[in-house]
């Protein structure tokens, strides 16, 4: 996952609305995702980031086996990430009945406008309506930027969940490439249900659209 660093979260108020993505806004997370992950092809080996980047790409895989969100601002789509309400799906090790998100990403020309803090909020949101104890995702070490945003919001490592990113797509030959796990434990009480309505009760299944605003003031 890659957001903003937390130097880059600016004092002004941005409003971001957060809602579950279409078919429609592929295009547009796509372009998302390209420049917020294309940087990394030059400290990726070529034979880790192809499979990289196009896993990340495959937005119908993501759309099918968990939830595409994107965040606007100005009327345009910012950043993008797609929640899994049981990560164990996605093949990474996690627990069966942790959510999680994947591919977490904002616009380099969108951050400091609180856009990566309304991504985070909406998948522990939704977490939180699935009945999931656990919020975890993974990142990298060569993301240095996230990792400190992850650690400034209060995220904590969970190490024994940690993965090597070319084994994950069966690289061998090479020094490990890590991916570095993070958690929250979520409180057993849940949120009030937002204005789009209850996402199925507690059922792992899809979402219905609906969207969030919020205003990040830090």
């Amino acid at each position: 996952m890659t957001l903003a660093h937390p130097n880059q979260l600016a004092p002004a108020a941005a409003r971001v609305a957060v809602r579950t993505a279409t078919p429609d806004d592929h295009p547009q997370i796509r372009a998302v995702l390209r420049s917020a992950y294309g940087p990394f092809a030059m400290t990726l080996p070529t034979r880790v980031f192809g499979p990289y980047e196009a896993d990340l790409l495959d937005l119908e895989t993501h759309a099918r086996r968990g939830t595409l969100v994107v965040a606007e601002a100005r009327g345009r789509i910012v950043g993008s990430g797609a929640f899994y309400c049981d990560s164990h799906v996605q093949g990474f090790g996690w627990p069966a009945g942790w959510s999680g998100g994947r591919g977490l990403a904002v616009l380099p020309s969108a951050r400091g406008q609180g856009v990566a803090r309304a991504l985070l909020a909406d998948c522990e949101r939704r977490a939180h309506e699935v009945g999931a104890p656990v919020f975890a995702f993974h990142t990298a070490t060569f993301m240095a930027a996230a990792v400190q945003l992850y650690e400034h919001l209060g995220y904590r490592r969970a190490p024994e969940y940690d993965v090597d990113l070319a084994e994950h797509y069966g690289i061998s030959g090479l020094p490990p490439i890590p991916l570095l796990a993070y958690r929250r434990d979520l409180p057993d009480q849940v949120p009030p249900m937002r204005t789009g309505g209850p996402m199925n009760g507690t059922r792992c299944t899809t979402t219905p659209p609906h969207t969030t605003e919020q205003r990040d003031r830090t």
